[in-house]
């Protein structure tokens, strides 16, 4: 097993960090874009031509590419912890970008993964 103090897998979760926020503003930005769903052929095609949905389907498979080395080399479950960096990353950017307001659970929890992950990191 691989520790968390390995620079190399900090580089490849902070891509993946980094990536999920690029999902994050695409899938905003695409909702705004192509509004309500509907199960049409029009709202499929204006959604599947839509350049921000396009952006969060090629980033959202490269952090599941990176994630799959995350997991490999840490095992499931200290991996887990580790990948959860990104829901961090996802709420800040939803927070700061998009203007979106977490609630007070969602900071409680945003702590709670930071000291998680510690706890992972220093427990390996």
């Amino acid at each position: 097993m691989v520790d968390l103090n390995d620079p190399r897998l900090w580089i490849v979760n902070v891509v993946a960090a980094l990536l999920a926020v690029v999902n994050t503003v695409s899938w905003g930005f695409c909702i705004r874009e192509v509004r309500d769903p509907q199960l049409s052929v029009d709202f499929l095609l204006k959604l599947i031509f839509n350049r921000w949905f396009i952006i969060a389907m090629i980033s959202a498979f490269v952090v599941a590419l990176l994630s799959y080395i995350i997991l490999n080399k840490l095992g499931v479950l200290a991996g887990r912890f580790f990948l959860t960096l990104q829901l961090v990353a996802i709420t800040l950017t939803a927070t700061f970008v998009l203007g979106e307001r977490p609630s007070i659970t969602t900071w409680i929890g945003i702590i709670l993964i930071i000291v998680g992950v510690g706890l992972v990191g220093y427990g390996k």
